[in-house]
């Protein structure tokens, strides 16, 4: 059993550095509780941590273990670093297109269709 443990522990180690591992991981901004803005952020692949929902979840926003909810989005914008995993911001109603793609644009993301 501890040598069961210690392998599977190894395997994750090497394995999700290589985006091999990892599932998709969400922040909704909606619900923040300090200034709430119509956006939620999902992260896959290595970008999806424990820490992330961690952190979401302090600044009063609410982690998502999955995808960010699909109803009532408006435009993503893929703002991946380019070093595996996405990220990817939704944005939602009042948030108009054209304000989501100057937003995106001054990100130096790249716009996503829902």
């Amino acid at each position: 059993m501890q040598n069961t443990l210690l392998t599977l522990a190894l395997s994750m180690m090497v394995l999700a550095p290589l985006g091999c591992i990892g599932g998709t991981t969400s922040c909704d901004f909606r619900e923040e509780t300090n200034s709430p803005e119509p956006r939620c952020q999902e992260r896959g692949g290595i970008q999806s941590t424990p820490a992330f929902k961690t952190t979401c979840d302090s600044l009063g926003a609410k982690g998502i273990d999955g995808p960010c909810p699909e109803e009532g989005i408006v435009l993503g914008c893929d703002i991946s670093p380019g070093t595996g995993g996405t990220v990817i911001d939704w944005y939602y109603e009042p948030k108009t297109e054209d304000e989501i793609k100057q937003d995106c644009a001054d990100e130096g993301g790249t716009i996503v269709n829902p």
